[in-house]
């Protein structure tokens, strides 16, 4: 059940480096997709871009470590946590969520619906992507 890495120094290593060339790249495309819509690029826009998917794979190491494998629910896990920190801060908007949405259901917290969503998305992304449950 566990890999040859889980539980050891380099499953860290590798879990915590692998990621930061891909981050480096998806950051840049995002920034540009930004750029493409108007906005001014900057560098500060890319990193943030850059740290925050690496910041969605170095979230899963603890988990795929205590389970000792990878999981989809990992994925919506870390996209859950994700998108409640960046909407909390002010630094992320819910996407598919109409604005008048928390007018009409005073109960609904955009935390929680920010979970949902971004959590959502990450696991589809993954279970597109060929991660089971």
């Amino acid at each position: 059940m566990y890999g040859p890495y889980y539980g050891s120094r380099s499953h860290y290593e590798r879990c915590l480096t692998d990621p930061l060339l891909s981050s480096a790249v998806f950051g840049t495309i995002f920034a540009g997709m930004d750029v493409a819509q108007g906005a001014r690029f900057t560098p500060a826009r890319a990193a943030s871009y850059a740290g925050g998917i690496w910041v969605y794979n170095a979230l899963q190491c603890p988990m795929e470590d205590i389970h000792g494998r990878e999981s989809l629910l990992h994925n919506v896990a870390a996209g859950g946590i994700l998108g409640y920190v960046g909407v909390s801060s002010g630094r992320l908007g819910i996407p598919f969520v109409d604005a008048m949405t928390f007018y009409r259901h005073p109960w609904l917290r955009p935390q929680v619906a920010a979970i949902a969503v971004y959590g959502g998305m990450a696991g589809a992304m993954a279970g597109l992507g060929g991660k089971r449950i």
